[in-house]
């Protein structure tokens, strides 16, 4: 079985190169083609690790993560949830996703898995929240975006390791 320092030092860096990375890096690894119809897929590799990132949609956006070890899938995430609707899709794509990425590259390198519980914006208004039951091996866990202390947007999510 892989380690599970050098798993998590690669999850941490597979996250900083792909959806939450800064424009430039980005893009680098968003494929050009994706496994299914209307999705969006990232992929980033070194050595002996592979991580993919494949989702569907805009604003509701389901999706999943795999890590692959020599080839082998070892690793998987899936995330799924929504935003409020009273507030329109414009806040969302200028506003709260952009702080999203943020919140995502803040994330802790001993708990790569989503972004840094209690991370705020500059001026305060925007705030993240993650909260994980389990471990690495397997865990549940819930984020949320709040804005001005109000939760805007949320996702459920699942990882566990692959046997």
């Amino acid at each position: 079985m892989a380690n599970k320092k050098l798993f998590l030092q690669f999850l941490a860096k597979a996250h900083r190169n792909t959806y939450a990375a800064p424009p430039e890096i980005h893009k680098l690894h968003r494929c050009k083609t994706s496994i299914l119809p209307e999705h969006k897929d990232f992929h980033f590799s070194e050595g002996d690790w592979e991580y993919h990132d494949s989702y569907a949609g805009v604003n509701w956006a389901p999706g999943r993560e795999v890590v692959f070890v020599s080839g082998k899938p070892f690793w998987a995430m899936s995330y799924q949830g929504k935003h409020d609707e009273s507030i329109a899709d414009d806040f969302f794509q200028k506003e709260a996703f952009p702080f999203l990425r943020k919140a995502l590259i803040a994330m802790t390198d001993d708990i790569p898995f989503r972004g840094k519980d209690g991370f705020k914006s500059d001026d305060g208004q925007f705030e993240y929240r993650f909260v994980m039951h389990g471990d690495w091996t397997y865990f549940t866990g819930h984020e949320s975006v709040f804005f001005n202390g109000k939760e805007i947007f949320f996702q459920d999510i699942m990882g566990e390791l692959i046997k």
